[in-house]
């Protein structure tokens, strides 16, 4: 993909991740459209299917290591906007969306050859399932875009959730990307979770 197609994706990225966590704030204020932090006795299941999540990490990068005068662990951040919909206490689907926020080098897997990296975009669908109310495993499938190549993405990863008062969350997350056929990376961050409900009171 040229400069000029990446460059405007880029930007409103950018954006969405400044303007994210305001929605995010306005969404908690806008009580005349959301349900109360209060859930009715008899709805359980109608509340907290919306979570939205900004998200900051650190990624570990190892075919960047030692390429081209870089450091031997090669450690650079990433800021993330991610949203999922709970269709089950237990099982949602989510739309997460990361940027590497440094220019770096790699070391293709599949023939050794030396590319350029400039703030990737990672956009992927995902899967999520709870097999306890503080763990949540995610695997899914998308694309990283880049000015210079763009790749295929498998992704899996890990989260503990620590609940905060009035329907917000902390959680801890380790996920694993593999850039088909480039290079593979890790992120480890931390996560501040909003739930809401879009119901009328």
């Amino acid at each position: 993909m040229k400069a000029t197609t990446i460059r405007p994706v880029l930007n409103l990225y950018l954006i969405f991740i400044v303007v994210g966590p305001l929605l995010i704030i306005f969404t908690t204020t806008t009580n005349s459209f959301c349900q109360s932090d209060e859930v009715p006795p008899n709805q359980p299941e109608a509340f907290r299917k919306h979570r939205f999540t900004l998200f900051m990490a650190n990624s570990i990068i190892p075919a960047a290591d030692n390429v081209d005068g870089q450091n031997q662990l090669f450690i650079v951040p990433a800021w993330g906007i991610h949203y999922d919909y709970w269709l089950s206490p237990a099982i949602g689907l989510g739309f997460h969306n990361d940027v590497i926020l440094q220019q770096y080098k790699i070391e293709k897997s599949d023939d050794q050859a030396i590319i350029e990296r400039s703030f990737p975009v990672i956009i992927t669908g995902v899967f999520l399932f709870k097999p306890s109310p503080k763990w949540t495993v995610l695997i899914g499938g998308g694309k990283e875009f880049e000015k210079h190549e763009n790749f295929s993405v498998i992704k899996a990863g890990i989260e503990y959730g620590i609940e905060l008062p009035h329907s917000w969350e902390l959680n801890l997350s380790v996920v694993y990307d593999n850039k088909l056929n480039a290079y593979d990376s890790w992120m480890a961050g931390v996560g501040f979770s909003k739930f809401v409900s879009f119901r009328h009171k």
